[in-house]
């Protein structure tokens, strides 16, 4: 199958590849994590749109940082980022953000995650020494170096992919979460 990133010009696969996927909205961060990519030897695709794209563009161009905006895009498109992709960060700073259902696709295509201690499901989702690394909120330097970090420590990096992927299959398939939602129920009764 041919990989729609490979077919694309303005996008350097041969540079590490740091995903983020959501709506770029006001609760998700992504402002902190442009400023951490001045900082990272890599690339930042952002898949998405919103409201804030045309200011996170803006800031983007004002930067150092190497930042690729994809907008929507389709299903193969964004496999392609999932497959590519080195490190998938979640830089979330509300609580708005009460699980992070992207963090669980990009543990299932075996990437270690980067994502914000929020009072939510977010740092459940992927575990801080786990499954990735979890930082402050706001915090562009604590971003870069989680980041930089996953791009460079082969072995933590592999371990985290294991992991994560684990964690995916043995408590997020499905059959996993309607067991363990019947378990919920059978403890309340």
């Amino acid at each position: 199958m041919s990989n729609p990133l490979s077919n694309s010009p303005s996008i350097d696969i041969d540079d590490s590849i740091v995903l983020f996927v959501g709506r770029l909205n006001y609760y998700k961060g992504v402002e902190y994590l442009i400023d951490a990519m001045s900082s990272v030897d890599g690339t930042l695709l952002v898949v998405g749109d919103g409201p804030r794209r045309q200011k996170l563009e803006t800031q983007a161009a004002n930067s150092d940082a190497s930042v690729k905006f994809l907008g929507r895009v389709d299903d193969a498109t964004l496999e392609a980022c999932y497959t590519d992709a080195d490190v998938f960060v979640l830089p979330s700073v509300e609580p708005s953000e009460a699980f992070g259902i992207v963090q669980l696709e990009a543990m299932a295509h075996g990437l270690p995650i980067v994502n914000t201690n929020l009072p939510t499901g977010v740092p459940w989702v992927s575990k801080h020494g786990e499954t990735g690394l979890t930082v402050p909120p706001r915090d562009s330097d604590a971003l870069a170096s989680a980041i930089s970090e996953l791009l460079t420590g082969d072995k933590r990096r592999q371990l985290f992919v294991e992991n994560a992927r684990n964690r995916v299959l043995e408590m997020f398939l499905e059959d996993k979460m309607i067991e363990s939602t019947i378990e919920l129920y059978k403890r309340a009764i």
